[in-house]
């Protein structure tokens, strides 16, 4: 069934986008909005039209791409890739932008995921086209649903390994990791720390913050004894 989910009423949807091959003929042309999360999910299109909120989304994003980039790089293990970032699976009829992405070279390496172009031998790759290793969604005010339901759905789906949700809106963090299972994703139990364990990246992972001196959130983990010399960081990792 085709359909239109809209968070805000400013947006023009034009016919040809309730296929996936439409959509993404879409998303490449000239009149794509610029702004918002735009998303083609099994014969919907759902638009995010409202900027990030910067406490509990933007902050913790970054952070986390901090935290994750760095981890990554150190190890050689592949790409930590961003919004922006389109993902691209057919059989799972998702086209979509995770607020992070994981692409493992051995992935890359065997052709799992790949790196596409809109135009054929233009070098501007702009589709993650495949099955990455891991992806990130963190909540905003519209997102839930959809992030819960309709993208846990299209990840099992496209055979993507573990999905992290991250809803930083209460008094507290809530962090599913969640790996996929025979049938559905489950989710990772935390040690008596906190730290739960991703398989695609090679560690332990936990999130915690406190406030800034201006009384903002400051997204960072408590250090254990073996790293108190070490700054805070959003995702403290263990092998």
């Amino acid at each position: 069934m085709s359909g239109v989910l809209l968070s805000e009423d400013d947006v023009r949807i034009p016919a040809d986008v309730f296929d996936l091959a439409g959509f993404r003929r879409r998303v490449h042309s000239a009149d794509f909005p610029q702004r918002g999360k735009i998303s083609f999910l099994g014969g919907e299109v759902h638009i995010d039209m409202s900027p990030e909120e910067i406490e509990t989304h933007n902050k913790i994003k970054m952070a986390t791409i901090s935290c994750l980039g760095s981890w990554i790089a150190q190890r050689e293990l592949g790409d930590l890739l961003a919004s922006g970032a389109l993902l691209v699976h057919e059989p799972a009829d998702v086209s979509t932008e995770p607020d992070l992405l994981f692409c493992s070279f051995d992935s890359l390496l065997r052709n799992l995921v790949t790196y596409r172009e809109a135009v054929d031998g233009s070098l501007r790759f702009v589709e993650v086209y495949g099955t990455p290793d891991l992806v990130v969604e963190i909540f905003s005010r519209y997102s839930e649903r959809k992030d819960t339901r309709d993208l846990l759905r299209r990840y099992f789906l496209a055979g993507i390994p573990e999905y992290w949700l991250i809803d930083a809106r209460g008094e507290s963090i809530d962090f599913q990791l969640l790996k996929r299972g025979k049938t559905r994703y489950v989710a990772v139990k935390g040690d008596a720390e906190g730290f739960r364990r991703s398989a695609p990246l090679g560690g332990k992972f936990r999130i915690a913050r406190d406030r800034n001196r201006v009384g903002g959130y400051r997204y960072a983990s408590r250090p254990s004894q073996e790293c108190c010399r070490k700054p805070p960081q959003l995702l403290q990792g263990w092998p």
